[in-house]
């Protein structure tokens, strides 16, 4: 499996001073997540609440909306911009959240929706359980903030990236999933499915990036075998990589772990390498019999 990156992440910036960037974009897709959430034909999965990276408008995208005028709403990341788009991606409206609230968002987003002809009344701000999802000021009334640029773009490229490396997975595995960015961590993943089954459930590999959350205060890459395996004897991964075993099981390349590194395509390198090396690892820890609870 032959993987490449775009040359894209400039490192430029500390991938652990992109919490505050990273947060602002977590709480501006969930104007996505509701609005699929609302008026979309509800998925077992809950994909129908996803998104996906869209490389034309270089903005994440939902689900279509069937409406008088069918719809997607749409987040351009490096603006804060939200936007309804038509299925030829033309703009329909456009929102600049820089300088709004949450709620202002919401007024907006339904006035628009409304005039498209569907029931934007649906359409309510998410109530995860508590200490479920990051708290952040803007779930209080604070403002969009969109001045800090520079690290708006650098997360963007972290998910252009990320597409491009997914993309290739999903074209040279028949047993890849699409590629979905999901609004409550916020990860970019590709699930494979294994043939067969471990007491009559599937083993998978879940491959994806991480912006950060609470595991990481940065952006990381990371391949979770399900179920875990048994921690006592994991292999040794490549790229600098490591096994992450509290909560969780998979193997993590962190972004300070390659953007440290000046060279762009030794980075790319690096990515490719663990991401080869950590999917077959977990492909073989599947196989076996032990598995572990974590």
């Amino acid at each position: 499996m032959t993987m490449t990156t775009p040359e894209t992440i400039t490192g430029k910036i500390n991938p652990q001073e992109l919490t505050q960037s990273r947060l602002q974009l977590h709480y501006a897709v969930q104007y996505i997540a509701i609005t699929g959430a609302a008026l979309v034909e509800p998925l077992p999965d809950d994909s129908h609440t996803s998104m996906v990276w869209n490389p034309v408008l270089e903005a994440f995208v939902g689900s279509t909306i069937q409406a008088v005028q069918p719809f997607q709403i749409a987040l351009k990341p490096v603006s804060l911009t939200l936007i309804l788009i038509d299925h030829e991606n033309n703009t329909i409206a456009s929102l600049p959240l820089h300088g709004k609230t949450m709620l202002e968002g919401l007024d907006w987003l339904q006035q628009e929706i409304s005039k498209l002809g569907a029931d934007a009344s649906k359409i309510v701000l998410s109530n995860y359980p508590p200490d479920d999802f990051p708290d952040h000021p803007l779930a209080h009334g604070a403002f969009f903030d969109a001045s800090q640029e520079l690290a708006l773009r650098e997360l963007t490229d972290y998910y252009i990236s990320a597409h491009r490396l997914l993309q290739t997975i999903v074209t040279t595995n028949e047993n890849a999933s699409a590629i979905y960015i999901w609004p409550h961590n916020f990860d970019i993943a590709t699930v494979i499915t294994l043939p067969g089954s471990k007491n009559g459930n599937p083993s998978t590999v879940g491959v994806g990036l991480s912006p950060g959350d609470t595991s990481y205060q940065e952006p990381y890459w990371y391949v979770s075998p399900s179920p875990y395996p048994d921690t006592a004897n994991l292999p040794t991964l490549e790229g600098q990589a490591f096994w992450h075993t509290q909560h969780w099981v998979g193997a993590v390349l962190r972004a300070s772990q390659f953007t440290e590194n000046p060279n762009a395509q030794t980075r790319q390198q690096q990515v490719a390498t663990f991401l080869d090396s950590a999917v077959k690892a977990s492909i073989t820890l599947l196989k076996s019999e032990s598995f572990a609870e974590v």
